[in-house]
């Protein structure tokens, strides 16, 4: 990937060291011209770390593919989004989603360091048979392993139990803001008080 050093040799501006912020489309195709031809080494960086990064833990190169857009956010900074679709081994992928994101950014930054100014955002998308057919678990599907390993989850009955907390505690604001005012200033109970200071009440 000797190749990969000379469309990254030149060094970066000064204006490219700043975080992007949200991004827009070309506006024009002399604009997307431009910045796609700006974004082209970047692109084909991209797409051979994606393949050297599935050949390196020996995942089938036919199972991810990517797909690239290309953006300019508002301080007029080029750079992309990139998308991992998924085609084939839905089911084996699924739980290794964050380590090959992480080995992917590694391996991106050991040719480029300062990837993440232009990379703005990886996603994924599972297509293919292994994704249809499934159904969601139910509620209490989520709390197996989890709460046996000691995590943080809550078991259904006590999310039931702050459920019904939290509707009792919405009806009585519901009530309180639908009540008269007379009756949310009137005392609540307690003997009526005396019409002469220190003396008896009045018969």
């Amino acid at each position: 990937m000797g190749m990969l050093k000379k469309f990254f040799g030149g060094g970066r501006g000064a204006g490219e060291s700043q975080p992007p912020h949200s991004s827009q489309f070309h506006e024009s195709e002399t604009t997307a011209q431009h910045h796609g031809s700006r974004n082209a080494p970047r692109r084909e960086l991209v797409q051979l770390v994606l393949r050297d990064t599935m050949r390196k833990h020996g995942i089938p190169s036919d199972w991810i593919d990517c797909r690239i857009l290309s953006v300019v956010t508002r301080r007029h900074m080029s750079g992309m989004h990139v998308q991992f679709i998924v085609d084939k081994g839905q089911s084996r992928l699924l739980a290794y989603v964050q380590p090959f994101q992480e080995s992917f950014w590694e391996e991106i930054e050991k040719f480029e360091p300062h990837a993440r100014d232009w990379l703005f955002s990886l996603a994924w998308q599972f297509d293919g048979p292994g994704t249809r057919g499934r159904s969601m678990p139910g509620p209490g599907g989520w709390y197996g392993d989890e709460a046996r390993a000691g995590g943080d989850t809550q078991s259904p009955d006590a999310d039931a139990d702050e459920l019904a907390s939290d509707l009792q505690a919405l009806y009585a604001i519901r009530d309180a803001a639908l009540s008269p005012p007379a009756e949310r200033t009137a005392p609540q109970g307690g003997p009526e008080p005396s019409s002469r200071p220190g003396g008896p009440p009045d018969s």
